[in-house]
């Protein structure tokens, strides 16, 4: 029994805890007094969030900091992903909006939940004020997550910048950086139980109130990741790049596929490589240093979860989100994005830091990973269209680095010309 457990992937125990833990919330409602069993995984996740987030955002923002010595290719492609993850965040934030996941709770229930009692609004002065750290120290200590990201953002830029005489400190962040990883991995280990205990405690105290509203979450967040696919990016790569969405699509279908399967980008990437090169024409000298950087910091459709999550944890536990939280959200969102894509479970940590960071529930992150694999695999192949059509379009712009007749299926490259050979063969 036990061994056939433990062969089980991790998305699968986690989504079995879930529906474990619903069904003793029904059965036996005095299991609502076992919800430590789960604030302690709430809580193992927390103590890692400074140590992680400092080391994973100041080495991604390291290696942009040498992008003077690679030219105005290199920085296109950075400003390009950035700003789309900015459009992605801002997207997210009007959908849900617009569609409310988890609003419409009884007032009762939302009550038994015990959610933390809203602040009011400083002036705008304040709220940019609270961004800047005065004591790095304090800020990691109260866990202020816009300023420790900002902090470290600066910290990597600077770092990257001295090149070989920061080496050391680089060194020493990558070590951290791996412990932190390993760490994350263990933890996540114990998700399955953890998630179990909070979805009893949740079910025992309110009923299926919050099963439904749970429900329509998945609905929204599939719909915004896929609407902002089908508008932004098809808008991207038509306006910017002057090439038809349909085409695009149809050329781009054997990696959109393999990251809606595998839900990762590591995964995709030697088909993205070879699908970049061999039916969209891009030229290897964009595509080999644009869609691995992209696998970094170029993750459109998490950008649009992780705001959809938030705002449905804010609208469960019955919280205005004020525009200080809104505008707080963003920049978290875009910032995080920056550092720890290859994270394991990496998108439901950076969701606690982002809640953390905006004073929401951790507690959350419960009702959300049970159902994450089925949004997971929407995101992901928004992540890796993102990616790409951000490449496509930095390659539009660049003389002889895109060849429109490759595209177009006006000819083929000849086994001479080929660079990339991946394919679902070179996955891993």
């Amino acid at each position: 029994m036990w061994r056939f457990w433990f062969r089980q992937s991790l998305t699968t125990q986690i989504f079995v805890g879930m529906l474990v833990g619903i069904a003793l919330g029904f059965a036996y409602p005095p299991i609502r007094e076992w919800k430590w069993v789960g604030d302690i995984f709430i809580r193992l996740i927390q103590v890692v969030i400074v140590p992680l987030i400092f080391s994973a955002l100041a080495l991604g923002m390291a290696s942009l900091g040498d992008l003077r010595s690679v030219g105005r290719m290199a920085a296109k492609v950075v400003a390009i992903f950035i700003g789309t993850n900015l459009l992605a965040a801002l997207f997210g934030l009007v959908i849900a909006a617009v569609l409310r996941p988890g609003a419409g709770l009884d007032p009762s229930v939302i009550a038994k939940l015990a959610p933390p009692q809203p602040q009011p609004t400083p002036p705008l002065g304040e709220i940019i004020l609270s961004f800047i750290p005065v004591n790095i120290f304090d800020a990691a200590v109260r866990q202020n997550m816009v300023q420790l990201v900002l902090f470290a953002a600066l910290f990597g830029l600077i770092m990257g910048s001295l090149g070989k005489s920061a080496e050391p400190a680089r060194r020493l962040l990558e070590t951290i950086y791996q412990i932190m990883i390993k760490m994350v991995g263990i933890i996540m280990q114990y998700a399955p139980y953890g998630v179990c205990a909070l979805m009893a405690w949740l079910v025992a105290t309110t009923g299926t109130a919050t099963l439904k509203a749970l429900a329509a979450y998945v609905v929204t967040s599939i719909a915004a990741v896929t609407l902002y696919t089908l508008i932004v990016l098809s808008l991207l790569v038509w306006v910017l790049a002057g090439v038809e969405p349909w085409v695009f699509y149809r050329r781009s279908v054997d990696f959109i596929m393999v990251g809606f399967t595998t839900r990762s980008s590591a995964a995709s990437l030697p088909v993205v490589l070879q699908v970049a090169e061999q039916k969209l024409g891009i030229r290897p000298e964009i595509a080999g240093f644009a869609l691995p950087l992209g696998t970094v910091i170029a993750s459109d459709g998490t950008r649009v979860w992780q705001v959809m999550a938030v705002m449905f944890v804010a609208n469960v536990y019955g919280l205005p989100v004020s525009l200080e939280t809104q505008l707080t959200v963003v920049i978290l969102t875009v910032l995080m994005g920056l550092g720890g894509t290859a994270i394991p479970s990496g998108g439901l940590v950076n969701l606690a830091m982002i809640l953390k960071g905006v004073a929401l529930p951790v507690e959350g992150i419960a009702l959300i990973a049970g159902v994450d694999a089925a949004i997971d695999m929407f995101r992901t192949a928004a992540n890796v269209i993102g990616r790409t059509a951000g490449t496509l379009v930095v390659a539009s712009t660049e003389p002889n680095m895109l060849a429109r007749d490759i595209l177009y299926d006006r000819r083929q490259l000849s086994p001479e010309e080929i660079t990339f050979r991946g394919g679902p063969q070179a996955e891993s």
